[in-house]
C-alpha cells in the first residue's frame, strides 16, 4: 500500500488532527507572501493619538508612544527581511507629532495648575451666573499676568472655558 497524504495509521497515531509540518515563519509571523501589518497598526495608533490628545491626553499620549514603539519594530524588521513595511514611517511621524503634543499639553496643564485649583474653587462657590463669570474673569486675568500677555486679550477665549 503507498503512502498518501490523508492516509496512514487512519487518524489514530500521535498526529492525528494536526499537520506535522512546522508553520512557514513560525507562530506569530506572517508567511513570505503576506505582507507586514505592524506599519499599518502604528499608523492607525498615531493618528488615534492625535484625535484623542485634546479629549483625554493621557491615553492619547500612551497611543503615541505605541505608535512609536510599533512603527520603529516594524522598521527594523522591514530591514532585516528586506520587506516593505507600509505605514510604519507615516506611523512614526504621527507617534512623534502626538507625543509633542502630550508633552506640551502636559506642561501647559501643570503650569496653569494653580490657576485652574484657586478657579475650580471659586466655581464651587459659586451660586450665580454672576459669581460664575466673576471666577472666569478672575481666572482669565490670573492667566494672562502668568503669560505676561495684554490685558483683556484672553478674554476673547472666554467662551472655551
Amino acid at each position: 500500500m503507498t503512502e498518501q497524504p490523508g492516509q496512514g495509521d487512519g487518524g489514530t497515531g500521535p498526529t492525528a488532527g494536526r499537520d506535522t509540518a512546522p508553520a512557514e515563519g513560525g507562530p506569530g509571523r506572517q508567511g513570505p507572501g503576506e505582507p507586514d501589518r505592524s506599519g499599518l497598526r502604528a499608523l492607525w495608533l498615531g493618528g488615534g493619538s492625535i484625535l484623542l490628545m485634546p479629549l483625554f491626553f493621557p491615553i492619547g499620549l500612551a497611543l503615541a508612544v505605541a505608535a512609536l514603539v510599533i512603527g520603529i519594530k516594524a522598521r527594523k524588521r522591514s530591514r532585516r527581511d528586506r520587506s516593505p513595511a507600509q505605514g510604519a514611517t507615516a506611523g512614526i511621524a504621527l507617534g512623534v507629532i502626538g507625543c509633542v503634543l502630550g508633552l506640551v499639553w502636559l506642561a501647559f496643564t501643570a503650569a496653569l495648575y494653580p490657576e485652574t485649583a484657586r478657579y475650580q474653587d471659586c466655581l464651587q462657590g459659586a451660586n450665580t451666573n454672576a459669581d460664575e463669570k466673576v471666577c472666569r474673569d478672575a481666572y482669565t486675568s490670573e492667566v494672562e499676568k502668568k503669560f505676561n500677555l495684554p490685558e483683556g486679550s484672553f478674554s476673547r477665549y472666554d467662551g472655551l472655558i
